[in-house]
């Protein structure tokens, strides 16, 4: 017989690994983005500082992306830690 602490332990599991994908999504794709740049930087040197400004407001995106999520994985394993 399935609990209902038992379904909350499955909730907050799945939305562990949903916020784990998340943040892989992330850094995955800044990586691109950042590889992208630094061939456009090759192709295109004259560009160089709009190119640097946009890896610029990408990596601020990115670090606000990744905190929020970093601060919902804290969160969820705070409640994992309660529920046993």
């Amino acid at each position: 017989m399935i609990t209902k602490l038992d379904l909350e332990k499955n909730r907050l599991d799945l939305a562990y690994r949903r916020n784990l994908q998340l943040m892989n999504i992330v850094l995955i794709s800044i990586l691109g983005a950042i590889f992208a740049s630094a061939g456009w930087w090759i192709l295109h040197p004259e560009k160089i500082r709009t190119y640097v400004f946009i890896i610029i407001l990408l990596g601020i995106l990115v670090y606000l992306f990744y905190r929020a999520i970093d601060s919902n994985l804290r969160g969820i394993s705070e409640d994992i830690k309660k529920l046993i």
